[in-house]
């Protein structure tokens, strides 16, 4: 059983206490901040090219976007362990260990909610989703993804509801502004994903910023990330692995494949998605 402070606002200020050991000066979160950046992402698209130079079958684009972001993760870690000199746990929660349960419990609500959303696609557009397993390049691609997903979602967690969430929060107590930026920043790289180039920057920058919100908000309801890696992971999952769509980011082998990708229904998804996740975890329940 998980106790939560009464108020976001008081969940989000155990979050954000999380740094006040170690080194907090400004220039640290600047220079921080710049060589994630730099070095975590300018640094990434390098090493993205270069997988994607080898020759790995159908799955070098996969390894290549996956292997990006686990210079983004390495980065992290290295600016937080050296630049403020605290714990890497710090990052996470403010629980005394990880909270592995809550990370399950997370994926295992996201991938129902997931399920019964393509579901209803499905049903409301017949043939939209066809079946495309080929059992042998998909048992390689679980394989992949059982073991980088979890990874790469736990990258972008820890910098952009990590890292970068607890540092706005140094510098605006009030829980929505950290949010807000995180979720801007979040949004932004996204931007370079297929999907946008072939259905407009404008709808999904909006779901983008959507999802990036709600996973800000429940790091702050739930003082740690433990939700939010679940959910991402889930999310990740169950597009790589599960119903697929042309144009996506991590192009992989799924068992059931759309040859359009809806982005209004997409968002209509984030949105009526992410209020069912919150009030599943934060219903208040009667004495």
């Amino acid at each position: 059983m998980f106790h939560h402070p009464v108020t976001l606002r008081a969940s989000a200020a155990a979050f954000f206490s999380l740094t006040d050991s170690g080194l907090n000066g400004w220039w640290r979160y600047t220079l921080g901040v710049a060589l994630v950046l730099l070095v975590g992402m300018l640094g990434g698209g390098l090493v993205h090219w270069m997988v994607a130079s080898l020759p790995l079958g159908s799955a070098r684009e996969y390894l290549a976007a996956n292997a990006s972001l686990m210079t983004l993760l390495l980065v992290v870690l290295i600016v937080h362990g050296f630049l403020h000199r605290r714990p890497w746990r710090a990052l996470v929660t403010t629980r005394k260990t990880i909270a592995w349960g809550r990370v399950f419990q997370g994926a295992a609500v996201w991938g129902v909610i997931m399920l019964a959303t393509v579901s209803l696609e499905s049903a409301l557009y017949p043939g939209r989703y066809v079946w495309s397993l080929e059992f042998q390049s998909w048992f390689f691609f679980l394989l992949l993804a059982l073991l980088l997903t979890p990874l790469q979602c736990a990258a972008e967690e820890l910098f952009f509801r990590g890292y970068f969430l607890q540092a706005m929060g140094r510098i605006f107590r009030h829980p929505f502004v950290p949010a807000v930026l995180s979720s801007l920043l979040f949004t932004a790289p996204h931007l370079f994903n297929p999907e946008a180039a072939a259905h407009g920057l404008g709808i999904l920058a909006v779901t983008y910023f959507t999802m990036g919100f709600l996973l800000a908000l429940l790091v702050l309801r739930d003082a740690g990330l433990e939700l939010a890696i679940g959910l991402h992971t889930a999310n990740n999952f169950f597009l790589v692995m599960c119903f697929g769509y042309k144009d996506s980011p991590l192009p992989a082998s799924a068992i059931f494949t759309s040859a359009t990708y809806d982005p209004v229904f997409s968002l209509a998804s984030v949105v009526v998605g992410g209020l069912i996740f919150y009030a599943w975890f934060f219903r208040r329940v009667k004495d």
